[in-house]
């Protein structure tokens, strides 16, 4: 089958410790540590016996205001350690998962059994079981006839413990009890919870198990492979109905039990007597045959069930949509389906009675038409197709909710962002100032880059030295985002963002030092990352803006070390250096290798200036004297 998302917990104790038994870990979401204790306590089995363990039993519970149905399985050891008082106890390692997943696809005891046996119980999420398929032909293996009667006398309404099998391994109790239930409907496991082995002096809620002697309540008897002192007409005669169905006939009896998946329960007296009259006649259990409804049908049949206010109708086409595999449905199927919701918008009601339903629904519909891991883009595309308006309703947004672990971390971020800021900051709050750029370089993604901005800037407070350093390291280190911004903004958000970036690493305007610290890190910074630093610095910058500039220029031409790089240099000095009095510019001269370069002209000194002025006058006097001469020597 696909994969399964279980919440899980850890019930125990400290090693070395005194406390009492607890919840010593769990998966964060749905289900609180509170209610995890309390569901694991209600289901416990009796005292920690050496014979009992290891032991593996399933639950059931309703949770949430809307007391939505969930099934649990916990596998229970002995830890080599200790507690305080020196006596051994027993760990429970514990997965729970809705009824609505559980019935997509039918899935064994045993099944879910090994897929939590490869899960290290760690971290806060929700784990991703991948149980086997549901396997008829295994199941039917296990049949005998005390898996017949057993089934038979769970139709009566009291629970049954099963004697005189302490010999048999805990593998072997729990594939007994998975045959058992496979001899009955599917939806009964709604309210079916079965152990490996119980204390029967105990109180528990337990309805099928294995026990050494049996309980004084009423409690069915049935030893193994024996028949009971006390066996009511009913049960005999489902009994013997079971036994005419052997080979195929068997396997196609529980392939078509597996398939009626609506939930029941045992307490319910027209539940048990509707299965009970199933295989009356001596036929097996037709499974229907019919050419089932294409995903699309049930999408439209489903719209209008929402739009009449159809309840149960609704009910009946989300379980079928339930039983479909995402891995059936065709890319070009799950394309047309998008676009049939997309022209034909869902306006859930506003009944408090109909949200279970429509967010089931719209959990269905995520589930068949959409990626598991869903990046920011698919979260976008999903929006179009289910909610154009924006309007977010109410069912939609817990659907969400459902989807928002297992997407990835850019999906994630959108559909936290959907659900509200505290949502969001739950999953800002483990990411890194690095983690968080390295998500909004890979998703480039216009609402992400928007909710990594703004936290940045909300970490990157003067106040909080540490802080402002782990922003600007992270953003030095993805180019200050520059590829993302320049894909996805046009030039004036280009420019504003890039401010932004500055103002982020160093909350004041920008410095030569910082100048000079940013622009060797970066390879044809473009021309809106430079205009934003014009913008952003100080007084009398200017030249270190140049300069930098034109080393990049150089690095990017592989232009250093070479005469052009000596050039480039001399007119960097040039053009830093103020005009002469009369505007005037030096002219070049040789620099004795050939090469013309460019001297700055130097004002003389004031002893210089007072011997040229000398020799000026005396020029001066030197030329009148000579005038006088010759005029007097004519007249």
């Amino acid at each position: 089958m696909g994969r399964l998302t279980a919440h899980w917990a850890i019930l125990g104790k400290t090693p070395e410790s005194l406390d009492d038994y607890g919840v010593v870990g769990c998966s964060t979401g749905a289900i609180t540590s509170g209610e995890f204790g309390t569901w694991l306590k209600a289901f416990t089995s009796g005292t920690m016996e050496p014979k009992a363990l290891p032991r593996v039993a399933t639950s059931h519970f309703a949770a949430g205001p809307d007391a939505e149905p969930w099934l649990g399985l916990s596998f229970q050891v002995e830890p080599e350690s200790q507690d305080g008082f020196q006596r051994p106890y027993a760990m429970t390692y514990y997965v729970c998962a809705r009824w609505a997943d559980a019935v997509a696809e039918p899935v064994s005891y045993r099944a879910l059994f090994e897929a939590l046996l490869e899960e290290n119980f760690s971290g806060e999420a929700p784990f991703q079981l991948s149980p086997a398929p549901y396997d008829e032909r295994r199941l039917a293996r296990e049949v005998n006839a005390t898996a017949r009667r057993a089934a038979a006398l769970l139709l009566t309404g009291r629970p049954v413990c099963v004697v005189g099998a302490d010999h048999l391994p805990m593998e072997q109790r729990l594939d007994f009890l998975d045959a058992v239930a496979a001899l009955l409907p599917y939806g009964f496991r709604a309210t079916l919870a079965v152990s490996t082995w119980t204390n029967s002096a105990s109180i528990h809620r337990i309805r099928l198990s294995f026990s050494d002697v049996p309980p004084t309540r009423k409690t069915w008897e049935l030893p193994w492979e024996d028949a009971p002192a006390e066996y009511p007409p009913q049960a005999q005669l489902y009994e013997q109905e079971l036994a005419r169905y052997q080979g195929e006939d068997l396997c196609e009896l529980m392939r078509g039990l597996a398939t009626l998946t609506e939930p029941r329960d045992f307490e319910n007296v027209s539940h048990r007597t509707a299965a009970a009259s199933m295989l009356r006649g001596g036929r097996p259990v037709q499974v229907a045959r019919q050419t089932p409804m294409s995903v699309q049908d049930l999408l439209r049949e489903c719209l209008e069930s929402i739009a009449n206010g159809d309840d149960q109708r609704l009910g009946t086409l989300i379980a079928q949509l339930a039983r479909r595999a995402p891995a059936r449905v065709t890319d070009r199927d799950r394309k047309a389906c998008r676009a049939f919701i997309r022209a034909n918008p869902i306006h859930p009601p506003n009944r408090p009675a109909a949200f279970v339903a429509v967010r089931t629904f719209y959990e269905q519909v995520l589930r068949l038409l959409y990626t598991e891991r869903m990046r920011a883009s698919d979260v976008e595309d999903m929006l179009l197709d289910l909610d154009p308006e924006l309007s977010l309703p109410p069912a939609l947004v817990a659907a969400l909710g459902k989807i928002q672990s297992r997407s990835a971390p850019s999906g994630r971020l959108l559909l936290a962002n959907l659900r509200g800021p505290e949502h969001l900051q739950t999953v800002l709050a483990p990411m890194s100032e690095d983690e968080l750029c390295h998500i909004t370089v890979e998703s480039r993604n216009r609402n992400v880059l928007s909710i990594a901005l703004q936290e940045l800037d909300r970490r990157a407070l003067p106040e909080d030295p540490r802080g402002m350093e782990a922003v600007k390291h992270a953003l030095t280190r993805h180019r200050y985002l520059i590829e993302t911004i320049d894909s996805i903004c046009h030039a004036a958000e280009r420019v504003r963002a890039h401010r932004d970036m500055f103002w982020m690493s160093y909350r004041r305007q920008l410095t030569s030092a910082d100048i000079e610290e940013i622009l060797p890190n970066l390879d044809r910074p473009p021309q809106t990352f430079l205009l934003a630093m014009v913008v952003e610095s100080a007084p009398g910058t200017a030249s270190a803006l140049l300069r930098a500039a034109a080393a990049g220029a150089m690095r990017e031409q592989g232009l250093i070390g070479t005469p052009t790089a000596d050039d480039v240099q001399n007119g960097l000095d040039r053009m830093a250096t103020p005009e002469d009095a009369f505007g005037r510019m030096a002219a070049p001269e040789d620099d004795g290798g050939g090469r013309k370069k460019w001297f700055r002209r130097r004002p003389p000194p004031v002893a210089g200036k007072i011997l040229i002025g000398v020799s000026i006058a005396a020029v001066v006097a030197a030329a009148a004297g000579l005038i006088v001469w010759w005029w007097l020597w004519r007249f």
